[in-house]
């Protein structure tokens, strides 16, 4: 059986997005950036919500036809172009070829997939991160922490929740102040 991780860059005051919902402020330092690509190359998969296909796949598809980028993002895009990716959705009626439509209940089908896969499922996108957490079912938070205040936008780990222990498996610093913290849910 696999395992759902949530990864995202964070601001120091907790944020995942602004409140504008944008991520610009969350560019991480290349040694950041290279750490995030090694955790993406162990991966066996990511699904992510219709937001996150929206802005992930058209960006990564075209850095990767262009060949235009740094060399660490364009990393990125090769891992990213490799992994089976899955996008829950109850608009899109089509994705990109490199993607698989989940249709029907994508929660139902998302822990489906974690029962047949050996390997870690990134799950990307606020709400179906926010809906798996809501269940228990998120296993690894990659909490990638930027040195940065936003003041305001959603939070990695938004209120209402009861309390959960984990235990921290990976902690990770770099040169710009970036640090990576990988939690797992003690069950």
């Amino acid at each position: 059986m696999g395992r759902l991780v949530r990864a995202s860059m964070v601001s120091i005051d907790g944020f995942y997005e602004d409140a504008d919902g944008t991520i610009e402020w969350g560019m991480p330092e290349p040694e950041l950036h290279s750490f995030a690509n090694e955790k993406v190359g162990d991966l066996a998969a990511i699904v992510m919500g219709r937001r996150l296909y929206e802005v992930m796949v058209p960006y990564w598809h075209e850095t990767l036809e262009s060949g235009e980028g740094d060399e660490i993002g364009l990393e990125f895009a090769r891992l990213w172009d490799r992994l089976p990716k899955y996008v829950a959705s109850r608009t899109l009626t089509e994705v990109h070829e490199s993607c698989r439509l989940i249709e029907g209940d994508a929660i139902e089908a998302i822990l489906d997939l974690k029962r047949e896969t050996e390997g870690d499922i990134e799950v990307g996108g606020g709400i179906l991160s926010a809906q798996l957490d809501a269940l228990g079912e998120i296993d690894v938070y990659n909490v990638w922490t930027l040195p940065v205040r936003i003041g305001g936008g959603k939070h990695y780990f938004p209120a209402g929740r009861s309390v959960e222990t984990f235990e921290l498996t990976d902690l990770r610093r770099f040169p710009e102040g970036g640090v990576a913290l990988e939690y797992t849910l003690r069950r």
